[in-house]
């Protein structure tokens, strides 16, 4: 295999990828009752796996403005689903992080999402999910390639 028939299997590759990815998170949107905007539930998530951080660190984490990540807490607070406190460290900062109604709610849709995407992996043939169990590792570590 040449490196121009190589690069052009891994853009085919790539462009399967993004696809199939872009088709599965609107599937996934649409199982759950939530009125949160995906920036939001992004948001909540990060602040769920890395816990409280100062918001320009959730824009960094999130891969947006941090005056994007400012409105987009705001809005998450005045929801009641995260809350500032003093960063201890620095008197001056503030630290965001998930408020137990954000928890809570954030659970919710993990759950109600996890139903919907069960039922669809109920649907597959045991070698088809065994396949699906086999790519999560690399899936899990382009998820993480920032």
């Amino acid at each position: 295999m040449t490196s121009r028939e190589s690069s052009s299997n891994e853009a085919q590759l790539a462009a399967r990828l993004r696809f199939v990815l872009v088709r599965m998170t609107r599937t996934l949107r649409r199982d759950g009752t939530s009125s949160l905007s995906p920036s939001q539930i992004s948001a909540l998530a990060t602040l769920e796996e890395f816990g409280s951080m100062r918001i320009s660190t959730l824009a960094t984490y999130e891969s947006i403005d941090p005056s994007v990540a400012t409105r987009v807490v705001a809005s998450l607070e005045s929801q009641g689903l995260a809350e500032r406190k003093d960063d201890p460290d620095d008197k001056r900062a503030s630290l965001v992080g998930l408020s137990d109604v954000g928890r809570k709610a954030l659970e919710e849709l993990w759950s109600e999402r996890t139903i919907g995407l069960s039922s669809r992996l109920e649907r597959l043939t045991a070698k088809e999910r065994l396949s699906v169990e086999a790519a999560l590792p690399v899936l899990e570590k382009l998820a993480r390639d920032n």
